[in-house]
């Protein structure tokens, strides 16, 4: 099977993805005013808005199983993995902070605490997260988000998520586009031969300015809107939801491109990881075209994982090698770490779990290691950052 690789470094997604924007975008970001919080609550300020984590810096987490509001649906075993973030008797309320009594059962006792929670959903911290500023739990089970206050958007733009980070996005999931170059803001695409590819995101003549967001009077006299003064446009050529297909692409006979409203890039990975197109997706792998799997005990049967806790390398079959670091590699941070094993060897671990190649994978793109001989602890690690799901025909 044929594969396209690339590089996919810090110096790559820092000049293909965020480019001229990410000075403007960290000003813009700061001309907001942060929401109040309690003193138990700290936000960090991101692009597209602000992560709510403790006081200690250790992400928050909302479940989408908590649908009633006020009430917490992580219990037993849940809560072990996923405990409560606890607030204190006197937690002082308002402007969308709340408390919520829940019971928890601790031997043949139910016993009652208080847990903060967010516009109704009940705040968590998740157990593998080890320092300030990991997100192991994003995503997880497909029910878990970290716990954001997004920044606020004019009616028919959103923020979406995509491969190059947070992006503006219209009221259909289409990601939104300015100029990377000054231009006359006025005039830019007025003429048909552009407009054909790049539509203005037009503004109801009442719009009034949001945070960032401005109005702009075109010369043709329509209303269209624009991020940090930059006039936000769709492409034609974006057919499915989250594509940025119009990211640099030239939009005029100067030679200027448009570039992807990326609000917060994407956090960079290590230098020495790749990524293959594969017919379940983009997959990440090592400089050697290696695809690179998760090894997670915890998805196992309780006695099967009882069996392999704590082994490092006695109890794994001899075709999982392990993704070692040396001794200069440093983890960006994020989803990544380097752990040090019993041996004084440095393994790379993602989302807390560590990394290994398969010798079964002769060619690019091939994952013959996923779920290998029904062992779901093996994983593969997507470039969308979410696990592969379900059972699939490998290649």
């Amino acid at each position: 099977m044929t594969s396209r690789v690339r590089a996919d470094n810090l110096v790559v997604y820092a000049l293909l993805f965020v480019g001229a924007f990410v000075l403007m975008l960290a000003q813009a970001l700061a001309a907001v005013e942060a929401p109040a919080a309690p003193q138990e609550i700290t936000l960090e300020a991101k692009g597209h808005g602000w992560a709510i984590t403790d006081a200690q810096g250790m992400t928050l987490y909302v479940s989408k199983r908590d649908n009633a509001p006020g009430t917490s649906s992580c219990v037993e075993g849940c809560a072990l993995a996923w405990p409560a973030y606890a607030a204190p008797e006197n937690a002082i309320t308002g402007n969308g902070w709340s408390v919520i009594t829940r019971v928890d059962t601790v031997g043949e006792n139910e016993v009652e605490s208080l847990q903060w929670a967010y516009n109704d959903k009940p705040l968590y911290r998740y157990n593998v997260d080890q320092s300030p500023g990991d997100t192991y739990g994003e995503g997880s089970g497909l029910l878990w988000d970290i716990a954001f206050i997004e920044i606020p958007t004019p009616p028919g733009i959103q923020i979406e998520t995509t491969l190059m980070g947070y992006v503006a996005a219209d009221g259909h999931q289409k990601t939104l586009y300015a100029p990377q170059a000054e231009v006359d803001v006025a005039s830019l695409c007025v003429e048909t031969s552009c407009k054909t590819d790049w539509s203005p995101v037009i503004a109801p003549r009442v719009a009034r300015s949001i945070g960032e967001w401005s109005v702009v009077t075109r010369v043709d006299g329509l209303k269209q809107w624009a991020y940090n003064g930059q006039p936000l446009f769709r492409y034609s050529g974006d057919v499915l939801i989250q594509e940025a297909q119009g990211h640099e692409v030239q939009f005029d006979s100067e030679g200027n491109t448009m570039s992807a409203m990326v609000l917060e890039p994407r956090p960079p990975y290590p230098s020495w990881v790749t990524v293959h197109d594969t017919d379940a997706g983009e997959m990440l792998a090592d400089l050697n075209s290696q695809t690179i799997y998760i090894w997670d005990p915890s998805k196992l049967f309780s006695v099967a994982r009882q069996a392999v806790e704590g082994c490092e390398f006695e109890c794994l079959e001899e075709e999982w090698i392990p993704v070692f670091a040396t001794e200069t590699d440093v983890a960006p941070g994020g989803n990544w770490a380097i752990v040090i094993l019993s041996d004084g060897r440095r393994q790379w671990a993602y989302k807390g779990r560590r990394l290994f190649t398969n010798t079964r994978d002769k060619t690019q793109g091939s994952f013959l290691g996923y779920r290998h001989g029904g062992n779901r602890a093996w994983n593969v690690v997507m470039h969308s950052g979410k696990a592969l799901q379900g059972t699939l025909r490998r290649p």
